[in-house]
């Protein structure tokens, strides 16, 4: 911003054009920077030849106004170190509560580094991975919290960095609930379960060999969650590489899967051991995060 100008004045108030008077500045001087002449300048600002001007004055300058500045706003906003909702809201012009509507946020979301925000909404695109009850409502690495011995919701909303009420307000609780060991607690984040930094991202030939995995699994009309299931086992085992995996391997085990009862779905883990790969199960339960998001983006790319 021009040093004469006033530093309070917005790009998009549309109000009229400032300058601040500096030392050494001469009204003749100004006058002619916004090409005026000197009378203008003077009647516009009520002063006459004996007026004593002082540095740091604000003089309007007739017949000219700021611009209004509309920002672009782009369909994602990438999240860097200290930026807030507020502060990304004011940089596009938009409203926090948009943010937090399009984004699913409560207000006492914690904003990662590295989480993309969506600005636009556009619900059409959207893949329904909602029909699946066990698709996640929240990031799968940081929404949660698991109850040891001796927490306090106090204590948990400290360690998370969120506020208590905020806590409480996520999981319908009041300030004299008591929690039970072993129970999970949602922890209001600014990220969905599609969009965590932790996620890890498919190459190429693994992004095929996973779209060919969902191909066969729809045919075999296995949900969402058997599909990520599989998209788990296939990752651990083969890294969705073709030269270390087995086409037929990985119809053996999408057959397996259609064959269970829904009720025999309750883990990853659990699922993985009840069809015989009990070696592999914990490793893959660790890939269930980044599943959800591949089979996310793989039926969006498909929509």
């Amino acid at each position: 911003m021009n040093a004469g100008f006033d530093p309070g004045q917005s790009a998009s108030s549309g109000q009229p054009l400032i300058h601040v008077f500096r030392p050494n500045e001469t009204l003749a001087e100004i006058a002619a920077k916004y090409g005026l002449e000197l009378t203008q300048l003077m009647e516009a600002n009520n002063l006459n030849s004996s007026s004593f001007i002082f540095p740091g004055q604000k003089l309007v300058i007739p017949g000219k106004r700021l611009t209004p500045v509309v920002p672009v706003v782009p369909a994602e906003h990438l999240v860097t170190r200290g930026e807030t909702l507020l502060s990304i809201a004011n940089k596009y012009g938009l409203k926090v509560h948009l943010i937090q509507e399009i984004n699913d946020l409560h207000s006492g979301s914690i904003l990662f580094p590295g989480t993309t925000l969506r600005l636009v909404s556009d619900k059409s695109k959207e893949p329904e991975l909602s029909q699946d009850s066990r698709a996640p409502k929240h990031c799968l690495v940081h929404g949660y919290h698991k109850i040891k011995p001796g927490d306090q919701l106090s204590r948990i909303a400290a360690f998370h960095g969120v506020s208590t009420q905020a806590l409480l307000m996520a999981n319908d609780l009041s300030w004299n609930s008591v929690v039970s060991p072993g129970s999970k607690l949602i922890v209001p984040i600014s990220h969905t379960p599609y969009n965590c930094p932790s996620l890890v991202e498919l190459s190429t030939s693994s992004s095929d060999i996973a779209q060919e995995l969902i191909s066969v699994g729809e045919k075999l009309w296995l949900s969402e969650f058997q599909l990520v299931v599989a998209l788990c086992l296939e990752m651990q085992r083969s890294g969705l590489q073709a030269d270390l995996g087995s086409k037929q391997l990985t119809e053996e085990l999408l057959v397996k899967l259609s064959e269970l009862e829904d009720h025999d779905l309750t883990s990853v883990r659990e699922t993985l051991k009840q069809i015989g790969f009990e070696q592999l199960a914990e490793g893959a339960s660790l890939w269930e995060p980044s599943a959800w998001y591949w089979l996310y983006r793989l039926k969006s790319k498909n929509e």
